[in-house]
């Protein structure tokens, strides 16, 4: 089964990134959370519509989409078009993770490579 994980953030990646999708990549990555490999996961800050659209024409190709977003109050707008990847994981194709995250986290400190979204996907 081919399949893809988009984690995105509410910030910038330049200005850290929120512990929760630090945590969630762990569990993905681990044997409890399905062993996903590193080339199978984006994490990114806030979507836009660029990357909405380059993102749900890739995504067709995979089997299982699965799309965590994390924000950091309740109720926010989809100002950054996330709400478009929703149909991507309709029909059993996925699942849409909406959650709070408040913990930001240095880049530095965890030793990311920042890397630009053509070689991501």
């Amino acid at each position: 089964m081919k399949r893809y994980a988009i984690l995105a953030g509410g910030i910038s990646l330049e200005r850290g990134i929120q512990k929760s999708l630090v945590d969630f990549k762990d569990f993905l990555t681990s044997d409890a959370g399905g062993g996903w490999r590193e080339e199978e996961i984006l994490v990114c800050g806030p979507m836009d519509w660029q990357l909405v659209q380059l993102l749900q024409s890739r995504l067709r190709e995979y089997d299982f989409v699965l799309v965590y977003q994390c924000r950091f109050s309740h109720g926010a707008a989809d100002s950054d078009w996330s709400g478009k990847l929703r149909s991507v994981t309709d029909g059993g194709r996925g699942v849409f993770i909406g959650d709070v995250c408040d913990e930001v986290v240095s880049m530095d400190e965890l030793g990311y490579e920042r890397v630009e979204l053509g070689d991501a996907l």
